[in-house]
């Protein structure tokens, strides 16, 4: 499975020094507070038209109400450019209980091995690869749990000020009250889960078949014969077709989910793509992604020398507060990830 650490990597340090908003306090402290603002407002009205949050209730006796927090992230392309703002509400699943708050949470997720499958079948055989990113994939799917939910930070202001979703609770309900939440939200154990079993239903209803070894890569046939496949890593979408057939498959999809269409792949998870179809080729790369590593641990205007160790180490004196080793295996967690996705020559 590609390590998380990996995004956080990707979206700090950039040229243009445009960061994401670490918090709801500090987005409207930012240069960007409008950008973030309208964000806000369209995961405000994607929740409300999907009905994800039911009414407000008094907490029962006996229960928890889970709290929530804004996540903010810039979409890049594989030059570092800004493509669009997003803003998630996410819920706190870290303090549900199992059992009570969920009971599955399994959910297969696409391997860079699979990836690298993909890329080969279409280099071969000439077919196109597109990319497709769902739109709030984890809202909208029905709850078997009942899970309770504190007011989201600026919740009454965002459907009250330029938000296409006017909940009329908004005016008249107390703030003291929590809201019972219908359909999955991100942040909940159990949302990817229930997520996937929905696009994997879906899938294998238009003819696509799941192989036993990993869920996540679906595979269409005919006469014995793979001529699509889809990949699903999360919530971004692959598809691998010939040119008649791929518009006809994201079409398909698009009748079940709502989805921002990237076209053809240039960038995907952190690496650089390059397809050469003269000699049927395609090779990855991550030079952005090592660039934004440098420029992070501050090691973009090193030299190279012979022996990258100091010959002369200092040693810790008993009484000499120990360093921070938090640093070092951040870099060692992001150079791994480097070595398993395009494995280049890091000695």
């Amino acid at each position: 499975m590609i390590p998380i650490y990996a995004a956080a990597a990707i979206s700090n340090n950039h040229k243009d020094e445009i960061d994401d908003a670490k918090s709801y306090n500090a987005a409207p402290e930012s240069p960007l507070a409008e950008r973030w603002d309208k964000a806000m407002k369209v995961e405000i009205d994607a929740i409300g038209q999907r009905q994800v949050c039911g009414d407000f209730v008094d907490l029962p006796e006996g229960r928890k109400s889970l709290p929530s927090h804004w996540v903010y992230k810039i979409k890049r392309d594989g030059a570092g450019n800004v493509q669009r703002f997003k803003a998630r509400l996410v819920c706190g699943g870290n303090h549900q209980i199992k059992g009570i708050d969920y009971h599955a949470t399994y959910a297969p997720t696409a391997r860079l091995c699979h990836v690298r499958l993909a890329f080969a079948i279409a280099a071969k055989y000439d077919h196109e690869i597109h990319r497709m990113e769902v739109c709030t994939a984890f809202l909208g799917v029905d709850l078997e749990d009942e899970i309770y939910m504190h007011r989201p930070q600026g919740y009454f202001r965002l459907v009250q000020t330029g938000s296409r979703y006017n909940d009329p609770r908004s005016t008249t309900t107390s703030r003291k009250m929590v809201l019972r939440l219908r359909k999955s939200l991100h942040g909940l154990k159990q949302s990817l889960h229930v997520w996937y079993g929905i696009f994997k239903e879906f899938v294998m209803s238009i003819g696509f078949l799941a192989p036993r070894v990993n869920g996540s890569r679906f595979e269409l046939e005919d006469q014995g014969i793979v001529i699509a496949t889809v990949v699903l890593y999360v919530d971004d979408v692959l598809i691998i077709a010939n040119e008649g057939l791929i518009g006809q498959i994201k079409n398909q999809i698009k009748t079940r989910c709502r989805m921002h269409e990237l076209w053809s792949v240039s960038f995907y998870l952190g690496m650089n793509i390059e397809r050469n179809r003269d000699h049927h080729t395609i090779n990855t790369h991550q030079h952005s992604y090592i660039r934004t590593i440098l420029g992070k641990f501050r090691l973009d205007e090193s030299r190279p020398v012979a022996m990258p160790l100091a010959m002369k180490l200092h040693k810790r004196k008993p009484d000499e507060e120990a360093c921070d080793p938090t640093p070092g295996q951040s870099m060692i967690r992001s150079l791994m990830y480097v070595m398993t996705a395009t494995r280049p020559n890091i000695d």
